[in-house]
Protein backbone atom coordinates (compact mmCIF):
# COMPACT_ATOMS: atom_id res chain seq x y z
CA UNK A 1 0.00 0.00 0.00
CA UNK A 2 1.33 3.44 -0.88
CA UNK A 3 2.34 5.73 1.96
CA UNK A 4 0.41 8.63 0.42
CA UNK A 5 -3.37 8.29 0.45
CA UNK A 6 -4.43 11.59 -1.11
CA UNK A 7 -4.35 12.39 -4.80
CA UNK A 8 -2.98 15.90 -4.21
CA UNK A 9 0.64 14.84 -3.99
CA UNK A 10 2.01 18.37 -4.35
CA UNK A 11 0.13 19.48 -1.23
CA UNK A 12 1.25 16.35 0.62
CA UNK A 13 4.83 17.15 -0.31
CA UNK A 14 4.58 20.73 0.96
CA UNK A 15 3.08 19.51 4.23
CA UNK A 16 5.86 16.93 4.61
CA UNK A 17 8.47 19.61 3.87
CA UNK A 18 7.16 21.75 6.74
CA UNK A 19 7.24 18.72 9.05
CA UNK A 20 10.89 18.19 8.12
CA UNK A 21 11.61 21.84 8.89
CA UNK A 22 10.41 21.16 12.43
CA UNK A 23 13.78 19.40 12.88
CA UNK A 24 15.64 22.69 12.20
CA UNK A 25 17.33 23.36 15.57
CA UNK A 26 17.94 27.11 15.20
CA UNK A 27 15.96 30.19 14.25
CA UNK A 28 15.57 30.79 10.55
CA UNK A 29 13.83 32.97 8.03
CA UNK A 30 12.76 31.72 4.63
CA UNK A 31 11.99 33.51 1.41
CA UNK A 32 12.19 33.29 -2.36
CA UNK A 33 14.87 34.82 -4.60
CA UNK A 34 13.73 35.71 -8.10
CA UNK A 35 15.85 34.53 -11.06
CA UNK A 36 15.47 34.18 -14.81
CA UNK A 37 14.71 30.50 -14.26
CA UNK A 38 12.15 30.86 -11.49
CA UNK A 39 11.76 31.52 -7.77
CA UNK A 40 14.46 29.95 -5.61
CA UNK A 41 13.54 29.05 -2.03
CA UNK A 42 16.16 29.90 0.62
CA UNK A 43 16.36 29.08 4.34
CA UNK A 44 18.63 31.53 6.17
CA UNK A 45 20.17 31.03 9.61
CA UNK A 46 22.97 32.71 11.53
CA UNK A 47 24.30 36.25 11.79
CA UNK A 48 23.29 38.43 8.84
CA UNK A 49 26.66 40.23 9.12
CA UNK A 50 28.76 37.06 9.09
CA UNK A 51 30.57 35.69 6.04
CA UNK A 52 28.05 33.96 3.73
CA UNK A 53 27.99 30.19 3.28
CA UNK A 54 25.64 28.60 0.75
CA UNK A 55 24.49 24.98 1.16
CA UNK A 56 23.35 22.99 -1.89
CA UNK A 57 21.58 19.71 -1.15
CA UNK A 58 21.52 16.27 -2.73
CA UNK A 59 18.96 15.32 -5.38
CA UNK A 60 15.39 14.97 -4.08
CA UNK A 61 16.52 15.69 -0.50
CA UNK A 62 15.94 19.50 -0.43
CA UNK A 63 17.46 21.93 2.04
CA UNK A 64 15.78 20.15 4.95
CA UNK A 65 18.57 17.53 4.82
CA UNK A 66 20.95 20.05 6.46
CA UNK A 67 19.13 20.01 9.82
CA UNK A 68 21.88 18.04 11.67
CA UNK A 69 24.64 20.39 10.47
CA UNK A 70 23.06 23.83 10.59
CA UNK A 71 23.54 24.62 14.28
CA UNK A 72 27.34 24.42 14.17
CA UNK A 73 27.65 26.03 10.75
CA UNK A 74 25.61 29.10 11.66
CA UNK A 75 27.81 29.78 14.70
CA UNK A 76 30.47 30.88 12.22
CA UNK A 77 28.56 31.90 9.07
CA UNK A 78 25.47 33.46 7.61
CA UNK A 79 24.15 30.17 6.24
CA UNK A 80 21.85 30.14 3.23
CA UNK A 81 20.38 26.73 2.39
CA UNK A 82 19.27 26.84 -1.24
CA UNK A 83 16.61 24.61 -2.80
CA UNK A 84 18.08 23.75 -6.20
CA UNK A 85 15.74 24.94 -8.92
CA UNK A 86 14.21 22.10 -10.92
CA UNK A 87 14.73 19.48 -8.21
CA UNK A 88 12.05 18.22 -5.77
CA UNK A 89 11.74 21.01 -3.22
CA UNK A 90 9.94 24.33 -2.66
CA UNK A 91 11.62 26.32 -5.45
CA UNK A 92 9.34 27.20 -8.37
CA UNK A 93 10.88 26.81 -11.85
CA UNK A 94 9.51 28.77 -14.79
CA UNK A 95 12.26 28.30 -17.41
CA UNK A 96 14.22 25.09 -17.95
CA UNK A 97 17.99 24.90 -17.78
CA UNK A 98 19.14 24.39 -21.37
CA UNK A 99 22.84 23.78 -20.78
CA UNK A 100 25.51 23.79 -18.10
CA UNK A 101 26.00 27.55 -18.45
CA UNK A 102 22.37 28.14 -17.50
CA UNK A 103 22.83 26.15 -14.26
CA UNK A 104 25.74 28.44 -13.37
CA UNK A 105 23.85 31.57 -14.40
CA UNK A 106 21.02 30.57 -12.05
CA UNK A 107 23.42 30.42 -9.09
CA UNK A 108 24.98 33.74 -10.11
CA UNK A 109 21.50 35.28 -10.06
CA UNK A 110 20.79 33.74 -6.65
CA UNK A 111 23.95 35.39 -5.31
CA UNK A 112 22.94 38.68 -6.93
CA UNK A 113 19.48 38.44 -5.37
CA UNK A 114 21.08 37.88 -1.97
CA UNK A 115 23.43 40.86 -2.52
CA UNK A 116 26.44 38.54 -2.19
CA UNK A 117 29.48 39.14 -4.37
CA UNK A 118 31.46 36.09 -3.26
CA UNK A 119 30.59 33.18 -0.96
CA UNK A 120 31.77 29.90 0.51
CA UNK A 121 29.88 26.80 -0.58
CA UNK A 122 29.14 23.33 0.73
CA UNK A 123 27.53 21.01 -1.78
CA UNK A 124 26.48 17.40 -1.41
CA UNK A 125 26.00 15.03 -4.35
CA UNK A 126 23.88 16.89 -6.95
CA UNK A 127 24.57 20.08 -5.00
CA UNK A 128 28.33 19.48 -5.20
CA UNK A 129 28.03 19.02 -8.97
CA UNK A 130 26.26 22.40 -9.20
CA UNK A 131 29.03 24.05 -7.17
CA UNK A 132 31.75 22.58 -9.39
CA UNK A 133 29.85 23.78 -12.43
CA UNK A 134 29.74 27.30 -10.98
CA UNK A 135 33.49 27.12 -10.37
CA UNK A 136 33.96 26.25 -14.02
CA UNK A 137 32.12 29.37 -15.22
CA UNK A 138 32.38 31.95 -12.41
CA UNK A 139 35.24 31.19 -10.01
CA UNK A 140 35.27 34.85 -8.96
CA UNK A 141 31.90 34.34 -7.20
CA UNK A 142 33.32 31.54 -5.05
CA UNK A 143 35.69 31.60 -2.09
CA UNK A 144 36.23 28.15 -0.52
CA UNK A 145 34.33 25.00 -1.44
CA UNK A 146 33.48 21.80 0.41
CA UNK A 147 32.40 19.03 -1.96
CA UNK A 148 30.75 16.03 -0.32
CA UNK A 149 30.08 12.86 -2.33
CA UNK A 150 29.75 14.79 -5.61
CA UNK A 151 27.40 13.28 -8.19
CA UNK A 152 29.48 12.30 -11.24
CA UNK A 153 32.00 15.22 -11.41
CA UNK A 154 35.15 13.07 -11.29
CA UNK A 155 33.89 9.65 -12.43
CA UNK A 156 30.58 8.46 -13.93
CA UNK A 157 27.73 7.31 -11.72
CA UNK A 158 27.33 3.54 -11.62
CA UNK A 159 24.48 1.85 -13.53
CA UNK A 160 23.14 0.73 -10.13
CA UNK A 161 22.38 4.34 -9.27
CA UNK A 162 20.07 4.79 -12.25
CA UNK A 163 18.38 1.45 -11.54
CA UNK A 164 17.62 2.32 -7.93
CA UNK A 165 16.73 5.97 -8.67
CA UNK A 166 14.24 5.21 -11.46
CA UNK A 167 12.49 2.62 -9.29
CA UNK A 168 11.77 5.29 -6.64
CA UNK A 169 9.22 7.10 -8.81
CA UNK A 170 5.65 6.52 -7.51
CA UNK A 171 6.89 3.64 -5.35
CA UNK A 172 7.42 3.80 -1.60
CA UNK A 173 9.06 0.37 -1.70
CA UNK A 174 11.44 1.77 -4.33
CA UNK A 175 12.32 4.58 -1.92
CA UNK A 176 12.94 2.05 0.85
CA UNK A 177 15.20 0.00 -1.42
CA UNK A 178 17.14 3.11 -2.45
CA UNK A 179 17.67 4.13 1.18
CA UNK A 180 18.81 0.64 2.13
CA UNK A 181 21.29 0.74 -0.78
CA UNK A 182 22.62 4.13 0.33
CA UNK A 183 22.75 3.55 4.09
CA UNK A 184 22.93 -0.19 4.61
CA UNK A 185 22.26 -0.77 8.30
CA UNK A 186 24.31 2.24 9.41
CA UNK A 187 21.53 4.86 9.57
CA UNK A 188 17.76 5.27 9.60
CA UNK A 189 16.39 8.38 7.95
CA UNK A 190 14.15 10.41 10.33
CA UNK A 191 10.49 9.72 9.66
CA UNK A 192 9.89 13.37 8.69
CA UNK A 193 12.49 13.24 5.92
CA UNK A 194 11.34 9.80 4.83
CA UNK A 195 7.77 11.06 4.53
CA UNK A 196 9.03 14.03 2.53
CA UNK A 197 10.95 11.71 0.20
CA UNK A 198 7.95 9.39 -0.19
CA UNK A 199 5.63 12.25 -1.09
CA UNK A 200 8.22 13.79 -3.39
CA UNK A 201 8.48 10.56 -5.36
CA UNK A 202 4.70 10.29 -5.58
CA UNK A 203 4.47 13.88 -6.85
CA UNK A 204 5.26 13.68 -10.57
CA UNK A 205 5.91 17.12 -12.06
CA UNK A 206 7.64 17.53 -15.46
CA UNK A 207 9.36 20.69 -14.17
CA UNK A 208 10.93 18.91 -11.19
CA UNK A 209 13.39 16.05 -11.06
CA UNK A 210 17.09 15.36 -11.68
CA UNK A 211 16.86 12.80 -14.45
CA UNK A 212 19.38 13.37 -17.28
CA UNK A 213 18.30 16.28 -19.47
CA UNK A 214 19.65 18.27 -22.38
CA UNK A 215 21.23 20.66 -19.86
CA UNK A 216 24.18 18.30 -19.48
CA UNK A 217 23.79 17.03 -15.90
CA UNK A 218 25.03 14.67 -14.55
CA UNK A 219 28.47 15.63 -15.84
CA UNK A 220 32.05 14.36 -15.54
CA UNK A 221 34.49 17.25 -15.90
CA UNK A 222 37.31 16.82 -18.38
CA UNK A 223 40.98 17.05 -17.41
CA UNK A 224 41.40 20.61 -18.66
CA UNK A 225 38.35 21.87 -16.74
CA UNK A 226 39.59 20.27 -13.53
CA UNK A 227 43.11 21.63 -13.96
CA UNK A 228 41.79 25.19 -14.30
CA UNK A 229 39.87 25.19 -11.01
CA UNK A 230 42.12 27.18 -8.67
CA UNK A 231 39.76 27.84 -5.73
CA UNK A 232 40.53 26.03 -2.44
CA UNK A 233 38.52 22.81 -2.36
CA UNK A 234 37.92 20.19 0.33
CA UNK A 235 36.62 16.95 -1.17
CA UNK A 236 35.05 14.31 1.08
CA UNK A 237 34.02 10.76 0.18
CA UNK A 238 32.61 8.07 2.43
CA UNK A 239 34.29 4.68 2.49
CA UNK A 240 30.88 3.07 1.93
CA UNK A 241 30.08 5.13 -1.18
CA UNK A 242 27.96 3.06 -3.59
CA UNK A 243 27.36 5.47 -6.48
CA UNK A 244 30.93 5.00 -7.79
CA UNK A 245 34.36 3.89 -6.57
CA UNK A 246 35.44 6.65 -4.14
CA UNK A 247 39.13 5.71 -4.42
CA UNK A 248 38.99 6.13 -8.19
CA UNK A 249 37.24 9.49 -7.86
CA UNK A 250 39.68 10.69 -5.20
CA UNK A 251 42.69 9.71 -7.31
CA UNK A 252 41.44 11.61 -10.34
CA UNK A 253 40.66 14.68 -8.26
CA UNK A 254 44.16 14.73 -6.75
CA UNK A 255 45.76 14.18 -10.15
CA UNK A 256 44.07 17.10 -11.88
CA UNK A 257 42.71 19.70 -9.41
CA UNK A 258 45.59 21.93 -8.25
CA UNK A 259 44.31 23.32 -4.93
CA UNK A 260 42.44 20.41 -3.44
CA UNK A 261 42.49 18.44 -0.22
CA UNK A 262 40.71 15.10 -0.57
CA UNK A 263 39.76 12.59 2.13
CA UNK A 264 37.86 9.32 2.45
CA UNK A 265 35.90 9.30 5.72
CA UNK A 266 35.57 5.96 7.49
CA UNK A 267 32.26 4.51 8.60
CA UNK A 268 29.97 6.56 6.33
CA UNK A 269 28.50 6.49 2.85
CA UNK A 270 27.08 8.92 0.31
CA UNK A 271 24.92 10.97 2.70
CA UNK A 272 27.56 11.39 5.37
CA UNK A 273 26.11 14.71 6.58
CA UNK A 274 23.18 12.69 7.91
CA UNK A 275 25.07 9.58 8.99
CA UNK A 276 27.78 11.41 10.94
CA UNK A 277 27.01 15.14 11.08
CA UNK A 278 29.52 15.82 13.83
CA UNK A 279 32.51 14.53 11.87
CA UNK A 280 31.39 15.98 8.55
CA UNK A 281 30.71 19.42 9.98
CA UNK A 282 34.04 19.36 11.84
CA UNK A 283 35.94 18.69 8.61
CA UNK A 284 34.00 21.41 6.78
CA UNK A 285 34.49 24.09 9.44
CA UNK A 286 38.16 23.26 9.97
CA UNK A 287 38.74 23.82 6.26
CA UNK A 288 36.50 26.86 5.78
CA UNK A 289 37.77 28.71 8.86
CA UNK A 290 41.46 28.06 8.28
Amino acid sequence: MDFISTINYEQEYKKAYEESLSLWPVKYKDYFVSTTYGLTYVIESGDLNAEPLLLLHGASMSSTMWFPNIEELCKQYRVLSVDILGDKNKSLPTNEFLDRRSHAKWLEEVLDGLNITRANFIGLSYGALNVMNLLNYSPDRVNKVVLISPAATFVPLSPDFYSYAFKMVKSTSGVDNFLEWIFGDRYELPHQLKKQLYSGMMWVDPNKGTKPKASGFPYVFNNLELSEMKNPILLLFGEHEVMYDPKEALARAIDYVPNIRAEIIKGVGHLMTLEDPRTTTFYALEFLCS
